[in-house]
């Protein structure tokens, strides 16, 4: 075949092709979408309940239109001004006619739409305060710790919305945030969880703290004092001393006395069926700047001795 002979051929196909195209597109076809609803509600107002969020739709027109809507997703969003109404009625005209302002052509029509018509509710708006929960996990290098852990400042939040909404709202989370690593203090901001619709937060996010010193371990010789012992000549424990192992700040090193530390053996405790006679150990005080702190043994032994008669 000449080359003169294959252009021809090229030149026919796509002729074709555009009067097949222009025919087809010129039909009438129809698209499945889903409406977002979006409310728009005074400041001194709330959503009450549950309004509706989505609604499907079905459209329809010329495929040179709808080749243009499709391309925008199967979804759109709708707002809805609400304003400061306490009873609002969303018909279905009034939907459908913010519908088409959404459209790409005004030769589109909407052939069905999946809604009921409803009324939409407001209460006024109420706040309520509730501490922030921290979703900050922090690590450190090799020989460092944070001296007070985490802190967030403000520590807590007030959320506002509708009175029913804000009951089962006891706390508020941040977003989760990692920190890895940190060999010096830090100061940063942490976002909080945003909202759901009809509720907001008086700020959106707060400011995050970690105090990072470099810390020694150090081991101490306590003491294990009794309680609730029965009356007797004489009670004992074996051992009568336990190892505490703290990780210490390296600027408090030397500073930390033995005394600063206390270790109990509540006898209440004691297993009567024990024929070994052990009772649990408990570290009841710690100097407030001890970053991670453990002792051995976790039990001692009791003796009771008696004089004889």
């Amino acid at each position: 075949m000449a080359t003169t002979d294959r252009q021809m051929l090229l030149i026919c196909i796509g002729l074709a092709f555009v009067f097949w195209l222009i025919l087809n597109l010129s039909q009438d076809y129809e698209i499945n979408k889903t409406v977002m609803l979006q409310y728009s509600v005074s400041n001194d107002r709330a959503l009450a309940g549950t309004p509706p969020r989505s609604v499907p739709v079905q459209i329809r027109g010329r495929g040179w239109n709808l080749i243009w809507e499709s391309m925008r997703g199967s979804e759109m969003s709708v707002q809805l001004d609400v304003g400061a109404d306490e009873d609002y009625l969303l018909s279905r005209n009034v939907l459908e006619q913010e519908i088409r302002r959404q459209l790409t052509s005004g030769d589109l029509e909407i052939d069905n739409i999946g809604y009921d018509p409803q009324r939409i509710l407001t209460t006024p708006r109420d706040g309520k305060r509730v501490p922030i929960i921290s979703n900050v996990k922090a690590s450190f290098g090799p020989g460092y710790a944070a001296v007070n852990g985490v802190t967030l400042q403000p520590d807590s939040v007030t959320v506002s919305g509708a009175i029913d909404e804000l009951e089962e709202i006891t706390s508020w989370p941040t977003e989760p945030l990692i920190l890895e690593g940190l060999e010096e203090s830090i100061r940063t901001s942490v976002a909080l969880k945003p909202p759901p619709e009809g509720l907001k937060l008086n700020y959106d996010e707060i400011r995050l703290a970690v105090d990072v010193e470099a810390f020694i371990e150090q081991q101490f010789r306590i003491p294990v004092t009794l309680y609730n012992a029965p009356p007797s000549d004489s009670s004992r424990v074996f051992p009568p001393y336990v190892t505490v192992t703290a990780t210490v700040p390296q600027r408090a090193f030397g500073t930390i006395r033995e005394t600063d530390f206390r270790v109990e053996a509540d006898l209440s405790r004691m297993k009567t069926n024990d024929p070994y006679n052990t009772v649990p150990l408990t570290l009841t005080r710690v100097p407030e700047n001890i970053s991670r702190v453990d002792f051995t043994p976790r039990a001692v032994e009791y003796y009771i001795y008696n004089r004889p008669q």
